[in-house]
């Protein structure tokens, strides 16, 4: 079957172009990751067609991609089969033109039965997985330390990655297996896959310390599923965002909602960082904003030289600034800075019903290595 298969594709690259044009109407999951990817997909054909005859070397591969491609299709789509129609037909289309009609039949059951092992092998893939949580596999593609303790990443998945703006990633790095760490997503997966997260390293965080200091461009990371719910919504008052220091990082997706829709409310962003050297994503946080309507950042050092910013402690710089009784209150921050900006607002007669409030606790998931 192997030899059969390389005997009826004479132009890899033509198929997975063909694969990756295909109408949205009629995409698959499948399509829309070679569509992210051409090349790495030309790859990944002609790795498979090479293996076809060694499945122990296959199987393992595809375990990396089987428990996202099972989230992202569901159990009863049939998303697999109509991709593999789609490749039967792209590999016809490209490679067998000219052919006499029984030879075209004969090349397209070689790929039906082709397409029916690498579907086994891909629930067999899945089985290498006990504790049936999906993942999926990211590769780094740009790594920017910030500060000493804050890196920007830039991720391409494999398969397309669900997720919207206002979410955190559940992240898990080589150098601590085992050990899942939520990170802000800045910018929320694009057409290409590609999606950035914004990470701190503290104290005794050896997974935020990985990935800020140990990381380089083409690592392979995990990914659980996104999680959390940090949305503005569509219609309301006038916006107040307050977000302490990296925490910031889901508000870009969020500004770039309201400048999407054309939402025309006023937004007062306060940004508030200990010294003014960490203010590390500024100009990009107003490029942001600078697409919305009516929308002003304000940033706010907590000690030493702030000129030309705002000085002293956010929650009190905050509610000296304005009276926001008539906003929608947005705040994302640590557990207790959190707290405390919401109990000043509400000692501000702030209706706590307008006050919307989200954290980022880190997350760890009881797997052992060896399951890993």
């Amino acid at each position: 079957m192997q030899q059969r298969l390389r005997d009826s594709v004479r132009d890899v690259r033509a198929v997975v172009a063909r694969l990756a044009e295909a109408p949205q109407e009629q995409r698959t999951v499948l399509h829309s990751a070679i569509a992210a990817d051409p090349a790495a997909a030309e790859r990944g054909f002609v790795w498979l067609l090479e293996h076809f005859d060694q499945p122990s070397a296959v199987v393992p591969q595809f375990a990396q991609l089987a428990p996202a491609l099972d989230a992202l299709i569901g159990p009863r789509s049939r998303q697999l089969d109509l991709f593999g129609e789609a490749l039967v037909e792209a590999v016809i289309e490209t490679s067998g033109k000219g052919e006499k009609p029984e030879r075209r039949d004969e090349t397209a059951g070689a790929w039906r039965d082709g397409w029916r092992f690498v579907v086994g092998w891909l629930r067999q893939g899945k089985s290498l997985q006990p504790d049936g949580t999906p993942f999926w596999t990211a590769t780094v593609v740009a790594h920017d330390q910030r500060r000493d303790d804050v890196a920007v990443l830039r991720l391409a998945t494999d398969l397309p990655y669900p997720a919207r703006a206002g979410q955190r990633a559940v992240i898990e790095h080589p150098m601590v297996p085992g050990a899942w760490r939520t990170c802000w997503i800045s910018a929320p997966p694009t057409g290409d896959n590609r999606l950035e997260l914004h990470v701190q390293a503290g104290a005794g965080d050896e997974t935020g310390g990985a990935l800020v200091h140990g990381t380089r461009v083409g690592d392979a990371l995990r990914l659980h599923r996104a999680e959390g719910e940090f949305v503005i919504e569509p219609h309301g008052r006038a916006i107040l965002i307050v977000a302490e220091d990296v925490h910031v990082a889901p508000v870009k997706g969020l500004l770039d909602e309201l400048a999407a829709r054309g939402d025309e409310r006023v937004v007062h962003l306060f940004w508030g960082v200990s010294t003014r050297d960490d203010l590390y994503d500024l100009e990009s946080l107003r490029e942001h904003a600078g697409q919305c309507a009516h929308a002003t950042v304000h940033a706010v050092v907590a000690r030493g030289p702030a000129h030309p910013y705002l000085s002293g402690s956010l929650p009190q710089v905050v509610v000296d600034f304005a009276e926001w009784t008539s906003h929608d209150v947005y705040l994302c921050g640590t557990p207790f800075g959190v707290g405390v900006m919401r109990n000043m607002l509400l000692e501000r007669s702030v209706p706590a019903g307008r006050i919307h409030a989200v954290t980022l606790d880190r997350l760890t998931i009881a797997t052992t290595p060896s399951s890993r």
